[in-house]
């Protein structure tokens, strides 16, 4: 192990290094960056992006509920229900309560022009009336003619609890007006998600309508009980920030805290502006707090890349030793590698003037087995028949796949007679391998072409090829054969 670590490669002491250093330079920069994007620059770079990701957010987590509005208003039942009479008081309580259960909302209802029902997921709420100061909004939303509005009102449905109504027109195909459905979200749970929004974006986020009252915050109590015109800095530019309602408008405005940058972008389905403000001091705390997790973050990540680069490339490069030098299917030495090692040996024999010899073994009518068991079953055979070969040789024997059903095997200091001996032996013993499979039982014989020097050739191929012609006649022998050359 301690071997190991003093031997860790310069490109990985360089890699550390430049990690580290580049981890650290990029946070300092980034930190600089932030403190003069923040101070100068927050109203044209980091508040465009941050609002833009709070309104996907919001689009997100919020409107959705406009949307399912609208395919309340469009759903075919909804429509037959009202113009079949409304007789069926529990296929309207259903459908509502389905829709509250499984979208999780605070309420669900209906109201129908034609009987002033108010239908709501446990029943008939009430008969709305012009004269009940709670029924105002219905008969407001009906003479504004638009297909869907939103109101933040008491729910009489649910001990008066605030609640922000998503209402959408009732139409049937030829535009007769039939009603109102729609449904609620808790107030609290709304201020809680904009809560979380702020947490998440360290910014301050609310919405408000066009007269300039909260709507939305996450502080229920100011919901509609404040007019940001009442706020101090900020009443300058009311007229200009709730005068667009195309894209996304950026000021800045100060007050006894410092700066403060603030976007409103409006909200065509909620008639509304969101406003998001960013509180510069805030965040430029929180970019020196980055500033340090960021370093001690690259400090950690570098010693971990180094560690861990160390283990892979040591790892690797022992299995890419391996598999250059391996036929993957069998774990025997590959063709290349077999030669190497032949070069070695036949070097050895001649120095010390040692015999050597060479079997080239070859499956019999291999090409059955791929044909009538397919592939799968003939690579088992392969690997069992190379197996057999590892087992029944000496261990000083160098074992390879030629290619295909082709296998060799080198015999250091061994003579022609031993080599055939150990031929039969193996030829034996791979003529008595069974594989039990589905199809039944599969066995195959080999051919054996052995070669033998007893001053061995400077060059293997001679021996290969030698090998290789003995092979050949024992295949016309019939197979199933050992033949010396």
């Amino acid at each position: 192990m301690y071997r190991t670590l003093f031997k860790i490669p310069r490109m990985i002491l360089m890699l550390g290094l430049i990690l580290t250093f580049g981890f650290a330079v990029t946070s300092i920069l980034s930190y600089t960056a932030s403190k003069r994007y923040v101070e100068d620059s927050a109203i044209n770079q980091t508040l465009p992006l941050i609002s833009d990701n709070i309104f996907s957010a919001i689009e997100k987590e919020i409107l959705s509920p406009v949307n399912i509005s609208s395919l309340m208003a469009h759903d075919s039942f909804l429509i037959n229900w009202v113009e079949e009479g409304e007789t069926d008081l529990a296929a309207i309580t259903t459908y509502l309560s389905s829709i509250k259960h499984e979208y999780g909302y605070f309420s669900t209802f209906f109201i129908s022009e034609i009987t002033g029902n108010y239908y709501y997921y446990d029943g008939i709420l009430k008969q709305i009336s012009p004269e009940d100061d709670h029924d105002v909004w219905y008969y407001n939303f009906k003479a504004m003619n638009t297909p869907t509005d939103l109101d933040v009102d008491s729910n009489q449905a649910a001990d008066n609890v605030l609640t922000v109504f998503i209402n959408h027109r009732l139409e049937n195909p030829a535009g007769e007006f039939l009603g109102v459905t729609g449904v609620g979200l808790e107030l609290t749970e709304v201020g809680n998600t904009l809560a979380g929004f702020e947490e998440r974006f360290n910014h301050k986020i609310f919405m408000v309508d066009p007269d300039g009252f909260i709507q939305l915050h996450s502080d229920p109590s100011l919901i509609q009980a404040l007019n940001i015109n009442e706020l101090e800095g900020i009443a300058e530019i009311i007229p200009e920030l709730l005068a667009s309602d195309e894209g996304t408008t950026f000021f800045q405005y100060d007050d006894d805290e410092g700066t403060k940058t603030i976007s409103s972008r409006y909200l065509e389905d909620f008639d509304w502006f969101l406003i998001v403000e960013e509180d510069q001091e805030a965040e430029l705390l929180q970019a020196r707090i980055s500033l340090w997790q960021n370093l001690i973050i690259g400090f950690g990540v570098t010693l971990l890349t180094s560690v861990l680069a160390v283990l892979v490339i040591n790892r690797y490069n022992q299995r890419l030793i391996y598999l250059a030098a391996h036929d993957e299917l069998t774990g025997l030495y590959n063709r290349r590698a077999f030669q190497d090692a032949m070069t070695r040996e036949m070097g050895v024999a001649q120095r010390y003037e040692q015999p050597i010899s060479l079997l080239m073994v070859d499956v019999d009518n291999f090409k059955s087995v791929n044909d009538n068991f397919g592939h799968m079953i003939g690579d088992w055979m392969i690997r069992e028949i190379a197996q057999t070969l590892k087992n029944t040789l000496r261990d000083i024997d160098i074992v390879g796949r030629w290619g295909g059903e082709e296998f060799t095997a080198l015999l250091p200091n061994t003579g022609k007679a031993a080599a055939l001996q150990a031929a039969d032996r193996l030829r034996i013993a791979i003529e008595e391998l069974v594989l039990e499979t589905s199809g039944g039982e599969i066995s195959r014989t080999v051919s054996i072409g052995v070669a033998s020097q007893e001053k061995a050739d400077p060059d293997p191929l001679i021996l290969v090829q030698q090998a290789d012609v003995a092979l050949g006649r024992a295949k016309q022998k019939g197979k199933n054969q050992t033949e010396a050359y």
